[in-house]
């Protein structure tokens, strides 16, 4: 049996890459696909255990990497092209990580199963008045047709795999489609418990609108206490514009630096609307408890042993409940409990449930697949 792996694109290795690399770790793939390939050699190896792994990309798009976000009219006519492109690479199993495009991706009769990373497609959803603004707006009209294609391609596989409730819901009312839940992969044994804790409050994240990072920062520029915020992205220099003294930009850090710092912090805080939430369940491996914006799969992930959720996406908000924590639950949650929490979120069990339910629905693909019977 052949078998095919498809991700929409790889740029920089994060959370729906760790995913893609835990399905990649327990399945024998003959093709690896992506629209868009950005990733450097290392990041590749990460992802798929080799550097030199062949990874086909849209010939299309070879000219436009960089630009490959903007070209969302487009999106229709570069996947019916890459389609074409491998139509003779039979395979009998595709595999697909979908942000917006891979659960598009059909040239036979092949059984697809797609791991829905996310809400798909937002741009042209919840997201839309974000992403047609400025000189985009004037491509507005084509929304309509943008939606079409999304809800063909949400029919499009043979069985969806959502990464959790949340988007379980969600891909029943846009689709109208029944799915299962397998929360992603997530490396929680890798976080460790510090019994020195330090006097700040961290977030963690791609600096990007949809993600709210302005709450954060204009909440702590109110209520002067020490912020530390890891990561880059579009609005970096935004928001260190006009960030206050208090609250520290640390860009780009490795995953042992982070591991470090998130485990010396009084809390993770978090206010964006996440389709699951790595960033918050990596706080949570720390032992560290996370003040949350009660919306998206933080329910799912936040109780009263493990952080507190505030109700709007408002900087008062935000420091109503910062001030609470402040008050009632510093120094007062069992690290050791919530590190406990988040262990139902690691790898070995997501490959266990994912590995369980392809052999469900294709079963003779036994004899090609990975057992893992070490650790699984």
């Amino acid at each position: 049996m052949k078998k095919a792996l498809i991700h929409d694109w790889l740029d920089k290795f994060g959370g729906a890459e760790r995913v893609l690399s835990a399905i990649a770790e327990i399945m024998d793939f003959d093709y690896y696909y992506a629209y868009v390939n950005k990733m450097d050699r290392a990041d590749i190896k990460r992802v798929f255990g080799e550097s030199t792994i062949e990874i086909h990309e849209s010939k299309m798009l070879r000219g436009f990497k960089s630009a490959f976000r903007y070209l969302m009219p487009f999106f229709p006519f570069i996947v019916k092209k890459f389609n074409q492109q491998t139509r003779n690479n039979k395979v009998d199993l595709v595999i697909s990580s979908s942000w917006a495009l891979s659960k598009s991706y059909r040239i036979g009769d092949e059984i697809h199963i797609c791991y829905l990373q996310a809400r798909n497609f937002k741009y042209v959803w919840e997201e839309a008045d974000q992403y047609f603004r400025g000189p985009l707006k004037v491509l507005s009209f084509i929304k309509p047709l943008l939606r079409k294609f999304d809800l063909d391609g949400g029919s499009n596989p043979d069985y969806l795999v959502a990464n959790s409730y949340f988007v379980q819901k969600w891909v029943k009312e846009k689709y109208g489609r029944d799915s299962v839940v397998i929360y992603p992969a997530v490396d929680v044994e890798d976080f460790f418990i510090s019994e020195e804790k330090e006097d700040y409050y961290v977030t963690v994240g791609r600096l990007e609108p949809y993600k709210r990072f302005d709450i954060i920062v204009d909440a702590f520029a109110k209520n002067g206490k020490k912020l530390l915020v890891i990561g880059d992205g579009s609005q970096m220099k935004e928001l260190k514009d006009g960030s206050a003294s208090n609250v520290t930009f640390l860009g780009y850090k490795t995953k042992d630096d982070i591991k470090h710092i998130l485990s010396k912090a009084k809390a993770f805080v978090f206010s964006g609307v996440e389709d699951f939430g790595i960033a918050i369940v990596e706080a949570l491996a720390s032992g560290v408890p996370v003040i949350a914006f009660r919306g998206g799969a933080s329910e799912e992930l936040i109780n009263t042993q493990n952080g507190i959720l505030y109700d709007k996406q408002s900087v008062d908000s935000l420091n109503q409940t910062i001030m609470k924590f402040a008050l009632e639950l510093d120094g007062k949650l069992d690290p050791r409990v919530i590190k406990e929490s988040a262990n139902k979120f690691s790898k070995q069990r997501f490959q266990k449930e994912f590995l369980g339910f392809v052999n469900s629905v294709a079963p003779q693909t036994d004899s090609r697949i990975k057992l893992l019977t070490n650790h699984l």
